[in-house]
Parts: C-alpha cells; sequence; structure tokens
C-alpha cells in the first residue's frame, strides 16, 4: 500500500493492500476501495463509496458527497456504487443517493473525463465516455457504451439508451433512444452507425436497427400504431431493444427528429 503522509485515512476505511494514495487526499470510514486503485492528490472519498478493482479518481475529484436537494436529510445513511476499472478523472463529482439505504450506481469501465458531474440517485452502465463538463442530474439512468460530448447536459430523470451518441453542449431533457444521435435541444439527428460498428454489431443487425427507426419515426402512424405494426414482426435483440425503449417512456417524453 502506497499512501503519501499527507493524506488523511479515517479508522473504518477498508483498502486494498495495493491502494495508492496521493497527497492531500481524504478517504473517509465508510469507503471501501478494491484492488489496484489509485486516488490522486486532493480527491475525496466520502462516506459510504464502493470502487472496484483498478478505478482511478483524479486530483480534486469528490465521489459520494451529499447530493444537490433542499429537502435531503443528512443524516440518511446512502451511497456510491462503482464497478472496476472506471477513470475519473480531475474534478469529478459523483453524489450519492437522496434515498435512505440506496446508492447512485456506476458500472464498469467508464470514463468521465475533467470536471464531469453525476447527480444522486444516477445509474450508469458500462463502456461510456462523458467528455469534459457532461452534466446528469439527478435520477438519470444512461445505459452502455454510450459517448456524451463536452458540455452536455441532461435532466433529472431522464433515460439515455445503449451506444447512444450526444452531440458537445447538447442539452436533454427528454429519453434518447439506443443507437441514436442526438443534438442540441433534444433533436434526434439519426443513429449512431459509427458507434455500432464498433460494437461489432453485424450489417445485418444494423440494418434491423435501421428498419425500427424507420417504423417508430419516419413512417406515417402514430406511436401506438407503430408499436403494434412491429409486434407483428421478428427483431434482433438490438432493434427489439429499440422498439422496447418506446413502451416505457419517462415523464418527460422521447426525443423525435
Amino acid at each position: 500500500m502506497k499512501i503519501h503522509p499527507t493524506a488523511f485515512v479515517e479508522p473504518g476505511a477498508e483498502l486494498a493492500d495495493d491502494v495508492e494514495i496521493g497527497p492531500f487526499a481524504v478517504i473517509e470510514s465508510g469507503a471501501r476501495l478494491g484492488a489496484g486503485c489509485v486516488i490522486r492528490g486532493h480527491a475525496q472519498i466520502v462516506g459510504s463509496v464502493i470502487l472496484g478493482e483498478g478505478c482511478e479518481v483524479g486530483h480534486g475529484a469528490v465521489i459520494g458527497a451529499d447530493p444537490q436537494d433542499l429537502g435531503f436529510d443528512r443524516s440518511e445513511k446512502s451511497g456510491v456504487i462503482a464497478g472496476a476499472r472506471n477513470l475519473f478523472r480531475e474534478h469529478v463529482t459523483i453524489h450519492r443517493s437522496a434515498r435512505a439505504g440506496e446508492n447512485t450506481i456506476v458500472g464498469e469501465g467508464n470514463l468521465l473525463m475533467v470536471g464531469c458531474h453525476l447527480g444522486h440517485d444516477t445509474v450508469i452502465g458500462d463502456g461510456n465516455v462523458l467528455a469534459n463538463g457532461c452534466l446528469l442530474g439527478g435520477h438519470v439512468h444512461l445505459g452502455s457504451g454510450a459517448f456524451l460530448g463536452g458540455g452536455t447536459g441532461v435532466h433529472q430523470f431522464v433515460r439515455l439508451g445503449d451506444r447512444c451518441m450526444a452531440q458537445g453542449h447538447a442539452s436533454i431533457s427528454q429519453d434518447v433512444p439506443p443507437f441514436t444521435l442526438v443534438s442540441e435541444l433534444n433533436q434526434i439527428c439519426g443513429l449512431n452507425v459509427v458507434g455500432m460498428r464498433r460494437a461489432g454489431l453485424s450489417a445485418a443487425t444494423r440494418q434491423k436497427v435501421k428498419d425500427a427507426y424507420a417504423l417508430i419515426y419516419l413512417a406515417k402512424m402514430s406511436l401506438q400504431e407503430a408499436l403494434a405494426a412491429a409486434d407483428e414482426q421478428e427483431w434482433e435483440p438490438e432493434a427489439k431493444a429499440f422498439i422496447d425503449f418506446f413502451r416505457t417512456p419517462s415523464k418527460k417524453g422521447v426525443c423525435r427528429p
């Protein structure tokens, strides 16, 4: 274990034998850091935070702080759980759940670049890339394999599907279906074909997703009619996931072209 002499580790924190902690970092009681974790200088791990193996927390980042909710009772016990191999760069902030006994959840292998924020009760999957300054409000659900351009802002309670891509500085206040491209002000502008190729989806699978996109967005029928038409066809899992996304929208609705 490599702990800088100026770092502060409270009794009760659980650290794997090979954890590295930089100068002036703070690790509070209740934290659990897995093998190979690196906490850079001036970072803070606040309260009940679980980091899987191989995570890195950048300089000045704060993981586990109280939610920004005026009605929050600070005596409530909640936390943050992050899987393995996440990279949280400088000044990333992730707030703990606003609900007693629950957690803000981060999957595995995510990259959060400088200055990103995950609000309380946010849930993100695996392998996402959030460029500098992305802001996710409370209760946002982000799937896996997505890319959010720098400065993207996501309103609370919004859902973003797998392998979607957001333009830099996009303002998102409605649900974003999987595999789509979204630009400023909730505008869907096509499919993330490059992302699907990089994910190894076959040409046939990509075509099925395109067919599902055309049925939902481009056919001259209501959403209910399009979903009924979809039920009459067989779909590959990725295309079915795209269609099913529209069956359970959040109260914000779903972005449109």
